[in-house]
């Protein structure tokens, strides 16, 4: 379906720009016997209209437009200015014209790819383009705690405000109780408040995510980190237990006391893992009894998670994966 957007890419003389700072022409999208010319403020490229306009309805109606008569060309070529950052739009045309740049998840890419052809695969209308973006997006983002911890097909480290913020801007509401979640466990709290430098560029949460991964930056890390750990001396004996001594009711307290040191650097999903349980020489009815009474509570905590940051259930947010998805 086209956009009203299509008319705001109206072919035109791209604007003036500082003799410093002239678009630079991206080799390996320039090519020779191109259609078109794509410029953004920073780069240039040469290639194919028919192409673009089989892929997405706007850039098909936008080519479809008259050409005004003192339109910009470069080599004969008419140049469409885009508003979009140089970089998406190298990510984007890559995606559209050499499958092996952008293959289907699970194949390894990087945040700044899959959200640059995320944005415009969308503003263009290459649905196709878009759900497999989208998948790559979402494999840092689970929506059950069987997939927690992630294996993602991008390394989120160090972009958990970025991937947040960008949820924000697509309305990927259905990312947001694991990207806040993120940003709380692994963000600093000057960073939460202050923001991050990214590109030359400032980059803030908004006033109410802010507050909330404040809030829960403080509450995740004691009453929901300790109601994680209650497994280890709650209740005192457990029954059944083979050991008539004070063994393993010793051993349950000695691992709460090691693992109340963890509870500052590890929040809830990470605080006990499967490692963790190495350590433990309780018998095998307390061992059993103890991991089960883990994972209730690990999956308690999951169910929350929306609500900690008042995204509703994870019910409706899966609803509103699907229909992006379009499954």
């Amino acid at each position: 379906m086209s956009s009203p957007e299509a008319h705001e890419h109206r072919f035109q003389t791209s604007p003036k720009v500082s003799p410093y700072c002239q678009p630079q022409r991206v080799e390996e999208l320039w090519f020779h016997d191109g259609t078109l010319v794509l410029a953004t403020e920073t780069l240039l490229f040469r290639i194919y209209g028919g192409l673009l306009a089989k892929e997405s309805p706007i850039f098909d109606d936008m080519l479809r437009l008259p050409k005004p008569k003192d339109a910009a060309t470069v080599d004969g070529c008419p140049m469409v200015h885009l508003f979009d950052h140089g970089r998406d739009v190298e990510y984007f045309l890559k995606a559209l014209i050499d499958y092996k740049f952008f293959l289907a998840f699970p194949s390894p890419t990087t945040f700044d790819i899959v959200t640059g052809i995320i944005r415009l695969s969308k503003k263009y209308e290459v649905d196709s383009l878009y759900k497999r973006a989208l998948v790559h997006f979402a494999s840092a983002f689970p929506m059950t705690v069987a997939d927690y911890p992630i294996c993602p097909s991008w390394d989120p480290t160090d972009e958990y405000i970025r991937a947040l913020t960008f949820a924000r801007e697509l309305e990927l509401d259905w990312a947001l109780p694991t990207a806040l979640y993120r940003v709380c466990a692994y963000t600093a709290i000057e960073d939460i408040l202050n923001g991050i430098r990214v590109d030359n560029r400032w980059l803030e949460l908004d006033p109410q995510d802010k507050l909330v991964c404040l809030q829960q930056s403080v509450e995740l890390r004691g009453s929901a980190s300790a109601s994680i750990l209650d497994f280890l001396w709650d209740p005192e004996k457990i029954e059944g237990c083979r050991n008539y001594n004070s063994t393993c009711k010793d051993e349950r307290l000695r691992l709460r006391k090691l693992a109340e040191d963890w509870r500052t650097k590890n929040l809830p999903l990470v605080l006990w893992t499967d490692e963790e349980w190495s350590l433990c020489n309780a018998c095998s009815t307390c061992l059993n009894v103890m991991k089960a009474t883990h994972q209730a509570s690990l999956e308690k905590f999951w169910d929350s998670l929306p609500q900690r940051f008042g995204l509703g259930t994870w019910d409706d947010l899966r609803e509103r994966k699907s229909i992006a998805l379009g499954s």
